[in-house]
């Protein structure tokens, strides 16, 4: 469809080529219909990728709380979700993308899951694992398996019952030298929490963007076909050229030049 093109929703016209985007009501209320609340998770310091996720969730019609902390944890928002009174959270870091069906996925499964009566703590719709449909599928949808070992929490779906049991358990038993994604993948193996993934996954982390993170998910990412991310720059004028906004850390004059995937601290003369 190209830039510039009326859309007819409800009897009314929605120029495309807005730079808002915004869905006429009461259309944009699919966005949550999986979930009562959507977390992004992101580092005060980490501006350019609060910039780029706003953008992303506003492209992708979702209402979402960027969880903005100075050092942020996944403890964090499994207790403001427990004090919220959400039934459902989705859980997303701030270096992901999404493919364009993801609410669609999530939606059927969900649907699976209760149309099979599936008790369920947890709903990995990211991972960086290549063996989650190891285990068989759903008979209800063939892209929903048991979890077998979904490291990385790059997005996920989380259940009030999953939330109490994740915050009682770490308040108690998380250990600083080992990464949370593996210690919530024993409990997984241990039978302490009811967990299932979508396979192959519908968020990813986006390496090519963040370079100076690891690379435990570039397979994984070569699966998504339909980048919601890149749809955007496609699609919107004004992101055809984005450039993330500079981190905090290269505020300071000395940094005003070097853009804010560069992580190194080294100036530029």
């Amino acid at each position: 469809m190209a830039v510039g093109h009326s859309l007819v929703a409800d009897g009314a016209n929605v120029d495309v080529n807005e730079v808002s985007l915004q869905l006429p009501s009461p259309a944009q209320e699919y966005a949550l219909a999986f979930t009562d609340h959507i977390y992004c998770m992101n580092e005060m310091s980490k501006l350019g990728r609060k910039g780029r996720m706003e953008e992303l969730f506003n492209f992708m019609h979702l209402r979402v709380e960027m969880f903005s902390r100075k050092h942020p944890t996944h403890i964090d928002i499994w207790r403001d979700m427990i004090n919220s009174g959400y039934d459902r959270a989705l859980v997303v870091e701030d270096d992901v993308d999404f493919e364009l069906d993801s609410v669609a996925v999530i939606n059927r499964a969900l649907g699976a899951l209760n149309s099979t009566s599936a008790d369920w703590d947890i709903l990995y719709v990211g991972h960086c694992s290549m063996e989650e449909n190891q285990r068989k599928a759903s008979p209800a949808y063939s892209r929903l398996h048991k979890s077998t070992h979904p490291f990385c929490t790059s997005g996920y779906l989380l259940s009030r019952n999953g939330a109490k049991k994740l915050f009682a358990y770490f308040i108690e038993h998380y250990q600083q030298a080992r990464a949370l994604d593996v210690q919530l993948v024993a409990l997984i193996k241990r039978k302490l929490l009811k967990s299932y993934s979508i396979y192959p996954p519908i968020v990813y982390q986006r390496r090519d963007l963040y370079p100076s993170d690891d690379g435990l998910e570039l397979k994984i990412a070569k699966k998504i076909k339909n980048s919601a991310w890149n749809e955007a720059l496609a699609f919107v004028p004004r992101l055809a050229n984005w450039v993330d906004p500079l981190d905090s850390v290269y505020l300071h004059p000395a940094f005003k030049h070097i853009p804010s995937w560069m992580e190194d601290g080294n100036t530029v003369n």
